[in-house]
């Protein structure tokens, strides 16, 4: 059932709430996923100008908007990817394939809320990355079991696995508890506090981890708008800027973020946005939700990040403290 007005959920869209509330390591790492690079134009459905990776990704969440389109941008790429859901079928709706295409996903039973550890390990078995975009939701479990102790629960099975990168999914705002974005977000189970612990725990879980490293990628407000393609993104770090962005741009910053040959450091941590929507944090909630636009003279933090190819808009990207928690202080749910 709802949890949420129709009003609130349409609020909460904007800035980027819940979709449903509207694996020892061994002394070298697997492959890594090499190439990926491959714009997807509005309204086309082109053929993918990367040549097959040798290592898949595996996707967790893929039945949920963001999880789906990453693996759409994964198997457009070339990229064999395995596409984990609670129910083990992978059935998203929107998501046009080729047969070509369709043959590089393989549907997989993977319960992040549920799953042991040696079945998470097992379904991570010789992957290049592995791509967390679950999220909670009435019938997949709470924010403390999924985007919390889920993401560790995948976290650990990556180690144990030895799974060269995990890229996750987490939200702008997330660090900042007295943000107005936060506040919001966080009367829906708590999901915010369950989100930067859970990024917390595996930067603990990932310290002096030789071979293997994380990327978490803090989207902006999710929205269900075509591709714009990177030079339509911006990045930033720090977490004090954010903006909206599509959930289909999304997915292609994870999937490259995965891909080794584009050079985004291990241990990262950035905001992700449609730069003409960017705002400091105080007023990017009322912006989103109002479709507001940039202007000069908008914040600036210094730390932004452009680029017209993903090799590009990843150089500088500096990554985070080793083992140092991010969460701010501030009251919380």
């Amino acid at each position: 059932r709802d949890m949420a007005s129709t009003a609130s959920l349409s609020f909460a869209a904007s800035l980027g709430a819940p979709a449903t509330y509207r694996r020892a390591v061994r002394s070298r790492a697997r492959s890594r996923v090499v190439r990926a690079s491959v714009e997807i134009e509005p309204g086309s459905d082109p053929a993918p100008d990367a040549s097959p990776a040798s290592a898949q990704i595996v996707v967790f969440g893929s039945n949920g908007k963001t999880g789906a389109r990453c693996v759409q941008y994964a198997a457009r790429a070339g990229i064999p990817v395995t596409a984990c859901t609670r129910s083990g079928s992978w059935s998203p709706q929107n998501i046009n394939l080729t047969s070509d295409e369709r043959s590089l996903v393989t549907a997989a039973a993977g319960d992040v809320a549920k799953a042991s550890a040696a079945e998470l390990a097992s379904t991570l078995q010789g992957a290049g990355a592995c791509i967390f975009a679950a999220s909670a939701s009435p019938s997949g479990g709470s924010p403390q079991d999924v985007d919390k102790a889920g993401l560790v629960a995948v976290a650990r099975a990556c180690i144990a696995a030895n799974v060269p990168r995990l890229v996750i999914v987490s939200s702008g705002s997330v660090s900042k508890p007295l943000s107005p974005v936060y506040v919001f977000l966080n009367f829906f189970g708590g999901i915010m506090r369950a989100k930067i612990e859970g990024e917390d725990a595996v930067r603990s879980l990932y310290f002096k981890r030789d071979g293997l490293d994380y990327v978490v990628v803090r989207p902006g407000g999710l929205t269900e708008d075509e591709p714009r393609g990177v030079r339509s993104i911006e990045l930033n770090q720090g977490d004090d800027k954010s903006g909206r962005i599509s959930r289909a741009d999304v997915a292609a910053i994870c999937v490259e973020a995965a891909v080794a040959a584009n050079g985004c450091v291990g241990g990262a941590t950035f905001e992700c946005y449609w730069a003409d929507t960017a705002k400091g944090l105080d007023a990017v909630g009322f912006s989103n939700a109002m479709g507001g636009t940039s202007k000069d003279g908008d914040y600036v933090s210094g730390r932004e990040r452009r680029g017209d190819a993903w090799n590009e808009i990843f150089v500088g990207l500096t990554a985070d403290a080793p083992g140092v928690p991010q969460q701010g202080v501030g009251p919380s749910l």
